[in-house]
């Protein structure tokens, strides 16, 4: 009897371990089946006590494809990665009640670093976890190594350079823990269960990981990046070489405001890394960022090199090298971090130390009331104006001590404000600059040039309009670049607005006199209403704006130039009483790019292209006129 005995409990002991073997066999959830991809991650995660399912009806479910809350994801990473809760008897956070189990999970994960908390004492333990934000904690609890993935594209087309979580993003790339989906991340997508358990199960153990290239190989060197641009068109092709003849040389698009990285300017070429490996966009059509991804914005100001000095990627002297500066170099800053200052040479974007140069006296354009210019400097004036009064003192009720006749020269030792200090055989005396032409006999014909460059409309003003292109969008656009390029010679360049805003016309007016312009350029698109064949480009100019000639000669140079290089119709250059160019005493001009009515001008004034062309010829009608001495 005894024997029977021993013999009934062997077997159900030897039938409950076959039953228990059977169910890890088949699985602990009956919501994940043998053949679900996750089934085998899944099972070893629960062996190790990570993952708990929901108990209904005697039966076990997973819920795979419920959301994970970021408390569930504290607790999962805390046990996975073989740390223990806290024991909480004061929660640090509002959300998160003290000495309950979640509570002791989340302060652990929290004091590991596993997570980002916001500012407002709150963990939001039932916010669903994000994909983004799942890279950072899977990185920090398992200890996953950045260093190779700092400041390098990610493989997928929705993580460009300047995303928070892009390192992380990285990191569980190139360490096997997700590979995303047709290129793309999809860093706000939420996170669900089973995919967490994935993710989990292949950061722990590396049995899991997938199949993935390696780093280093495919990809870049990040370290040689010298910049940051943003495309500014919609599909802008990336292509594999320089080659535009070919539709397979085409490896990829980038929309407007996709961000990519540069390492190398080749001609109208820039050599960028995508998707692990080198490829080629047209720089026309793109924009230079700061190293944090951000427009450059306005020039503030300019400063002169001091010494020979180097131009460095991001505000730091442990950063890449993008060239050197000689001394005695004017640059335009736009921008002052941490005892750099953020510049621009030969169109590259980069950093100099603030210590190796000086202020170059030009105005701020932030600063509505300016202090008056003040240089000394290889400089001459020409008379534009017959009889033109040269005064004992700066201003115009002084004594006249000479004339000059228009045409002539005087040498100008400074400039303060509107008015000159000249030297004329021998004797010197002031002359309001306004009828001079100011010529720089050494530097760039540009150099601390005041100009005003004028974006016509803006705000509730849109101007022209066909459909939703309006003119004061156009027109600014083509304005920034000119800015841009005006201010790289080391011109002071001022624009009337630099935003979607409406100055009046005599706000306009006022703002090119209180700082002091010296040409006055307002830039604007055409329109015929009912008459569509209307095209071509015309420049206008007014008889009362000081010397009509110095006005009839910047009309010319800018509009030749912009008919010759877009093959625009001529319409030429006239004679009209706008208000902006009537009331300055300065060389003062009005652009019609184009028709915004005609199909082929329209077509122009809507392609980046052809919108950095028409900059270009603004800019060199402005240097062709400064050149005519």
């Amino acid at each position: 009897m005894y024997l029977k005995r021993i013999s009934f409990i062997l077997c159900i002991l030897f039938i409950s371990m076959f039953t228990v073997h059977s169910a890890q066999a088949s699985g602990v959830f009956v919501d994940i089946p043998k053949q679900d991809e996750a089934f085998e991650e899944i099972n070893y995660l629960v062996n190790l006590g990570v993952i708990k399912g929901y108990t209904e009806k005697g039966k076990m479910y997973y819920k795979p494809n419920n959301n994970v809350t970021r408390g569930q994801a504290a607790k999962m990473v805390v046990v996975a990665s073989g740390n223990k809760p806290l024991v909480v008897h004061t929660s640090s956070f509002s959300d998160v009640k003290a000495g309950s189990e979640l509570s002791g999970y989340v302060e652990r994960a929290v004091q590991l670093g596993f997570f980002k908390t916001n500012t407002k004492g709150q963990f939001l333990p039932n916010k669903p976890l994000t994909r983004d934000e799942m890279s950072y904690v899977l990185t920090k609890a398992f200890k996953l190594d950045t260093s190779e993935y700092e400041n390098s594209d990610s493989p997928f087309i929705d993580v460009t350079i300047n995303h928070p979580y892009v390192t992380y993003v990285n990191t569980i790339y190139y360490n096997g823990v997700t590979k995303g989906s047709n290129q793309k991340y999809n860093p706000n997508e939420q996170v669900t269960r089973k995919q967490f358990a994935l993710f989990v199960a292949r950061a722990k153990n590396e049995k899991y990981r997938l199949d993935v290239p390696v780093k280093g190989m495919a990809t870049p060197d990040a370290s040689q990046i010298i910049g940051l641009v943003a495309a500014t068109t919609d599909g802008l092709n990336i292509r594999k070489s320089k080659d535009t003849s070919s539709a397979t040389n085409i490896v990829g698009t980038a929309h407007k405001g996709g961000i990519l990285s540069v390492h190398a300017v080749e001609g109208d070429w820039l050599k960028v890394s995508n998707k692990g490996s080198f490829a080629y966009i047209y720089k026309t059509y793109t924009q230079f960022l700061d190293a944090d991804g951000n427009a450059l914005g306005n020039v503030q100001k300019q400063v002169t090199t001091t010494q020979n000095i180097k131009l460095y990627v991001k505000p730091t002297t442990s950063s890449k090298v993008i060239s050197t500066v000689n001394s005695k170099v004017t640059l335009p800053v736009y921008k002052m971090v941490d005892g750099y200052y953020l510049t621009v040479v030969n169109d590259l974007p980069g950093y100099i130390v603030m210590n190796s140069t000086e202020d170059a006296v030009v105005e701020n354009p932030s600063n509505p009331n300016p202090t008056p210019p003040s240089f000394s400097g290889d400089l001459l004036g020409r008379a534009t104006v017959d009889n033109l009064n040269i005064r004992k003192e700066a201003n115009a009720t002084s004594t006249v001590v000479s004339k000059l006749k228009k045409g002539e020269y005087v040498q100008v030792n400074r400039i303060n404000g509107y008015w000159a200090q000249v030297t004329y055989k021998g004797q010197e005396g002031y002359i309001h600059k306004s009828y001079i032409k100011l010529l720089n006999q050494s530097d760039h014909p540009l150099k601390d040039r005041v100009i005003i460059i004028d974006p016509g409309h803006g705000g509730t003003d849109s101007g022209n309009t066909f459909g939703t292109i309006y003119e004061k969008d156009v027109v600014l656009k083509v304005s920034k670049l000119v800015e841009r390029k005006l201010a790289a010679t080391g011109a002071n360049v001022l624009m009337t607005r630099t935003d979607d805003v409406y100055p009046t016309l005599p706000d306009r007016v006022d703002f090119t006199n209180v700082n002091y312009g010296e040409i006055f350029v307002s830039i604007h698109a055409n329109s015929v209403l009912n008459n569509t064949t209307a095209n071509g480009t015309e420049t206008f100019y007014a008889m009362t704006s000081g010397d009509k000639q110095e006005s009839i000669d910047l009309a010319t140079f800018v509009n030749n130039q912009i008919v010759n290089d877009l093959k625009m119709r001529n319409r030429g250059v006239k004679n009209e009483q706008f208000y902006v160019i009537r009331n300055t005493i300065i060389p003062a001009i009005l652009v019609e790019l184009g028709f915004l009515t005609n199909s082929e001008d329209r077509a122009k004034l809507t392609d980046d292209h052809y919108i950095e062309l028409f900059a270009e010829s603004i800019y060199k009608g402005i240097v062709e006129y400064y050149s005519k001495q």
